[in-house]
């Protein structure tokens, strides 16, 4: 369910919503490459505070339409690959389906990684291989899943000639042909 385009749409994300989003890539980021210790704990815990954040943001708290979350349906999610086979694409503003289901999922490993990365350091798990050999796996998939969604981003960038990247960081709506 994509949310339908105005011409009165000022802004696609809210500075709360580009605030979190840059702050959790950048964490993700720094984490990845910064394997432990007291940083590392810190920053994870903060991502998953940002998450939660936003979360409540999303649910409760804002007003904007492309802020707030919509459940993708098997239907919405078939149109979508329709749109994308054709490129032709109903007019929107905030995530597509496919986009909508993988920022969940964004969400849920950073959460399943904080879960793992507390237990590993637990008195009852500690110097047990599976809680930091499954936070080691959710890692990755992570990364995965970052690529994936940057890919993407340039990909529905260029097909339809919006600068998606442009509008994560200004919130406006932005057409590549301008």
């Amino acid at each position: 369910m994509s949310i339908p385009e105005t011409k009165t749409q000022t802004v696609v994300w809210t500075v709360f919503v580009r605030i979190t989003h840059w702050l959790v890539a950048l964490f993700v980021i720094v984490n990845f490459f910064n394997d432990t210790g007291f940083w590392h704990r810190f920053i994870g815990y903060f991502c998953l505070a940002l998450v939660f954040a936003r979360v409540c943001y999303g649910l409760w708290l804002t007003k904007a339409v492309s802020s707030k979350f919509y459940l993708p349906t098997i239907a919405n999610i078939k149109l979508h690959v329709h749109e994308i086979r054709t490129q032709i694409f109903a007019p929107h503003i905030g995530h597509n389906p496919l986009g909508q289901l993988a920022v969940y999922i964004i969400w849920m490993l950073i959460v399943l990684l904080a879960v793992t990365g507390w237990l590993s350091r637990t008195d009852t798990y500690w110097g047990e291989d599976w809680p930091v050999d499954l936070h080691m796996f959710f890692s990755n998939v992570l990364q995965g899943l970052v690529m994936l969604h940057i890919a993407a981003v340039v990909l529905m960038s260029k097909l339809q000639k919006k600068n998606l990247l442009k509008q994560m960081i200004s919130g406006k709506p932005s057409d590549t042909t301008r």
